[in-house]
């Protein structure tokens, strides 16, 4: 059987890749899907009737989602393959954007962005475990790369093109548009894609699921996951509040520029420093052989850069891009903690143990979204447009999202408690 599988996989190599193509789209389109808050802040808050406070409420209600299903998912994806359930992720998504488009009850609203999130918590896993389905071993870093390429790709599409669409035909309609293409995308994983080469997963399964839970206690009471998985969430910080809800409308006001152009320079400038900081930072740590030391670097530098974003007035737009390009490159260091926290753990625990990291990274949104919203409420001086919605000034703004820097200085002192993990200089717990 395996090796039938493994004659599969050599003659079916194109028909492999499109097999990940779809799954990337997916993840493509996802991204899509959580970015676009940050492109439709103004007409949300006057359509709703709320103000920032439950602007970050309701966004968070996405994290939420993302992050209660990471452990479940990877364990239903063992047992049962990736295809149904990237389908249904794809459904999921498009369930959410039509009762986003079609309410304006708040509540119904947050319940949509839920069902985003459970749908999107598929997207990158999903993709993954397809690669390790189709595909060796040796060529997952390439399946990695080509998801991560297309997850620029859908954050791209989240900026400019996403607010020229909402210019043109509204939010509701732009909300039913992405709808329409999540039912597109899960009927061409429904109908082309298939588990394995061979489309049977049975041998593929994980053998011992019954060792779920000692693998996640074995997670939990390791103080090095901790450290790794913490940092890792404080250091997907700025993604998190620039990229979905926060960095256009502060960039608008702090440079005096369209959304359109506002958008570039977080939808566009950022995620190219991302696409390019991934790769630089993992051969960093290879040539060094070393993670903590490119980490160090990227949340040092991340900070520093941080310091002149939120707090120095009169930046020249394009100066911001430039900062926005560190800003997406900086972040990228933290995908070092993923290859640390598997060489701390038993590789048969790895799974659990990226689970475990992607759960405690998607709390900072639960958190931040919701206390970013709070303090620009707090800091508010009650000033609203001719239509009744607040009005936050910048230097709301900068006292609000002082709280990006701050983590990063969080991170920087975990520094100090984390192990070395390169199997060039191994450590142990």
């Amino acid at each position: 059987m395996e090796q039938a599988v493994s004659r599969n996989r050599e003659l079916g190599g194109l028909i492999a890749w499109l097999t990940i193509g779809c799954g990337a789209l997916f993840y493509s389109y996802q991204f899509i899907v959580r970015v676009f808050p940050n492109v439709m802040r103004d007409e949300l808050i006057h359509a709703f009737k709320i103000d920032a406070e439950d602007f970050g409420a309701i966004i968070s209600c996405y994290d939420w989602a993302y992050f209660s299903l990471q452990i479940p998912l990877g364990l239903i994806m063992d047992r049962f393959g990736p295809k149904k359930l990237i389908g249904i992720a794809a459904l999921t998504c498009s369930i959410g954007c039509f009762l986003f488009a079609t309410t304006t009850n708040v509540y119904i609203a947050a319940l949509a962005r839920f069902f985003m999130g459970m749908g999107s918590a598929c997207g990158f896993i999903g993709t993954l475990k397809l690669g390790t389905l189709w595909f060796a071993p040796n060529k997952l870093g390439q399946v990695i790369a080509l998801t991560l390429a297309f997850g620029t790709l859908g954050a791209s599409l989240g900026g400019r093109p996403l607010s020229m669409l909402i210019n043109n035909v509204g939010w509701n309609n732009t909300l039913l548009i992405m709808g329409m293409g999540g039912i597109a995308i899960s009927g061409l994983i429904f109908f082309y894609v298939e588990n394995s080469p061979t489309g049977d997963i049975s041998h593929e399964i994980a053998p011992e699921h019954k060792q779920l839970f000692k693998g996640l206690r074995e997670v939990i009471v390791s103080k090095q996951a901790w450290v790794l998985s913490l940092f890792s969430m404080l250091m997907y910080v700025p993604l998190t509040v620039w990229g979905v809800a926060w960095g256009v409308v502060f960039v608008e006001q702090a440079c005096s520029v369209s959304q359109e152009s506002a958008a570039d320079v977080v939808m566009w400038t950022m995620f190219i420093g991302a696409a390019l900081g991934g790769p630089a930072f993992v051969a960093l740590s290879d040539f060094l052989k070393r993670r903590k030391t490119p980490m160090y670097i990227g949340c040092f530098v991340a900070f520093i850069v941080h310091l002149f974003i939120v707090f120095y007035q009169g930046i020249p737009l394009a100066i911001m891009h430039v900062l926005f390009f560190l800003v997406g490159f900086t972040y990228t260091s933290k995908g070092l903690s993923f290859a640390s926290i598997c060489e701390i753990m038993p590789k048969e625990r790895s799974g659990v143990a990226l689970g475990f990291m992607n759960s405690i990274v998607m709390l900072n949104g639960v958190i931040l979204h919701p206390l970013i919203g709070k303090l620009l409420v707090l800091y508010w001086d009650g000033s609203k447009n001719s239509v009744g919605d607040p009005i936050y000034a910048i230097s709301d703004y900068r006292l609000a999202l002082s709280v990006v820097p701050i983590c990063l200085v969080m991170s920087i002192v975990l520094m100090f408690l984390m192990k070395e993990t390169h199997p060039g200089k191994p450590q142990n717990l």
